[in-house]
């Protein structure tokens, strides 16, 4: 909200001095947008990454669901482009996207749906295949999930030798572990191979509000990076996030090797951490989160590594 001062001017009529009873002051009400929620990251190239939005289906059939972000050059400058997709029917357009992950060396990405359950039947946990070109996004084919998972809120990709592997992690509210899943990931037809899984437990940072995994993102060198976050249960918060490196990809043996003890990078009061996007171009490697606070809407931030 802008507070402005409102003067009227004394006003002389005929030689008589008129004063205009006092000088005005007042409130203007201003609304201001706020970046929506930003429930996944990954990078594009330069200072640009693709985002996506939890938006439901039925309930929400106008609200964005993927967007294009530029980082800030100058103070009010971010800049956000909403894109459409031409979603596969039925059921239409996605629900609750929770998660995005980068195909690497490529500008191929993998849009993915938390997964629900209505009287124990499994909807809304496909995986949408989209390319990156000519400054447009590309629907090319989506699978679906296991039925056997729900509200996986973290996914990657990555390489092992010639093969890909897809990473995933329910966020198990509350709980003290969670597992890291891999399957082998074919793309022509968009289809997972058998899952294995490897119990990760957090050192710290869990119980009642907890989410073990909600965002992860896989470096060149494969290790694997996550966030959890604590939520109360209210869209005022207070929430907070933690970012942690906490295991490998092992080429050799096409799996993912978890650290004895995971690896503190970062604590983040205050913001609920979503989406997880290293960026990487010339020998350096940057680490930006994204956040979904609910009522405070979303934000993109750089967090400080250590060198």
């Amino acid at each position: 909200m802008r507070t402005e001062k409102l003067f009227r001017p004394l006003i002389v009529m005929g030689g008589i001095l008129f004063l205009l009873v006092s000088l005005a002051s007042g409130f203007q009400k201003r609304d201001l947008e706020m970046l929506p929620d930003l429930s996944g990251i990954a990078w594009i190239e330069a200072d640009r990454f693709l985002a996506i939005h939890d938006s439901k289906n039925p309930t929400m059939p106008s609200r964005p669901r993927v967007s294009i972000i530029r980082l800030p050059q100058s103070p009010l400058k971010m800049e956000v482009e909403t894109i459409d997709l031409d979603w596969p029917s039925p059921p239409g357009p996605s629900s609750d996207l929770e998660s995005i992950a980068r195909i690497p060396g490529t500008n191929s990405f993998l849009l993915v749906e938390s997964g629900e359950r209505i009287k124990d039947r499994p909807i809304f946990r496909r995986i949408f295949h989209v390319r990156f070109q000519d400054e447009r996004l590309k629907l090319i084919s989506f699978a679906e999930m296991p039925a056997s998972v729900i509200n996986i809120e973290g996914t990657a990709v990555a390489r092992a030798g010639e093969r890909l592997l897809f990473i995933y992690a329910e966020r198990a509210d509350d709980l003290p572990q969670t597992a890291i899943i891999w399957a082998d990931l074919e793309l022509e037809p968009l289809k997972l191979g058998a899952a294995h899984r490897a119990v990760y437990r957090p050192t710290a940072s869990t119980g009642k509000g907890w989410r073990p995994v909600s965002a992860i993102d896989i470096d060149s060198k494969g290790r694997v990076w996550i966030a959890s976050a604590f939520d109360p249960d209210d869209d005022s918060g207070p929430f907070q996030s933690c970012i942690w490196r906490i295991g490998q990809i092992d080429a050799g043996r096409a799996r993912v090797a978890l650290y004895r003890k995971p690896q503190l990078i970062a604590r983040v009061d205050g913001l609920k951490i979503e989406g997880l996007a290293l960026r990487e171009q010339q020998g350096r490697i940057e680490l930006f989160a994204g956040t979904d606070d609910e009522n405070y809407g979303g934000a993109l931030r750089l967090i400080p590594l250590k060198p």
